[in-house]
């Protein structure tokens, strides 16, 4: 658990504001929850589910990465690697729900304006993060690229996700200029929605490539 301890402080400092928020919230109070593709909510929380559900699934999260070296099958093939890396992961997964979530409720409480360029931003900041993991994360069945040309070929592997660096840090990287760029445009969303998926998709293509190539 030690190598956990910033995902844990996150999780507090969640769950702390959470309950402060409470105090501001009606009984029949609203939270945001979903967004459409234009980048609009059209799903809300009530109160109390609003407050602690992004905070489960954070914790959720944290107990799934403490627990791999028990349940993944190749853990033991590398697990100095595996306990550099999966704690970076689970920290930048467990920042960015938190994020979203102490945003929206700032929004529920009326402290902030909804604003779909910040979540944007953060989505960005995640996939540059994530993208300066992945060519360091080692072969396994719960994280990366997980598709059949990957998990049977250790190089299709460690290519594939050092192309997978390249192509979510570049995808990161347009999530927050193409919004900085078209401010308050309403086709923003679905254009980085797009570039997102075309850029994520593009590794699992590459991974495929290889695969008949080496053939």
């Amino acid at each position: 658990m030690k190598r956990f301890w910033l995902s844990i402080l996150l999780i507090i400092i969640q769950l702390t504001f959470a309950l402060w928020v409470s105090s501001f919230l009606e009984a029949d109070a609203k939270i945001p929850s979903h967004w459409n593709f234009r980048g609009e909510v059209d799903g809300y929380s009530g109160k109390w589910v609003g407050l602690f559900l992004f905070a489960g699934i954070n914790i959720l999260v944290l107990l799934l990465m403490v627990f791999m070296p028990h349940y993944s099958p190749r853990y033991k093939n590398a697990p100095q690697k595996f306990n550099e890396i999966i704690p970076r992961l689970t920290n930048i997964l467990i920042l960015f729900f938190a994020l979203i979530h102490i945003y929206t409720l700032a929004i529920s409480a009326g402290f902030l304006q909804m604003n779909i360029n910040f979540i944007l931003y953060l989505m960005g900041i995640m996939f540059i993060m994530i993208g300066n993991i992945l060519p360091k994360l080692p072969s396994n069945f719960f994280a990366g690229i997980k598709v059949p040309w990957t998990l049977t070929s250790e190089e299709n592997w460690q290519k594939t996700h050092k192309f997978a660096g390249y192509t979510f840090s570049f995808a990161g990287l347009l999530m927050i200029i193409i919004p900085i760029i078209w401010q308050n445009k309403p086709n923003v969303f679905p254009v980085v929605f797009y570039l997102m998926l075309f850029f994520t998709l593009c590794p699992i293509l590459y991974s495929f490539i290889l695969f008949k190539n080496q053939r």
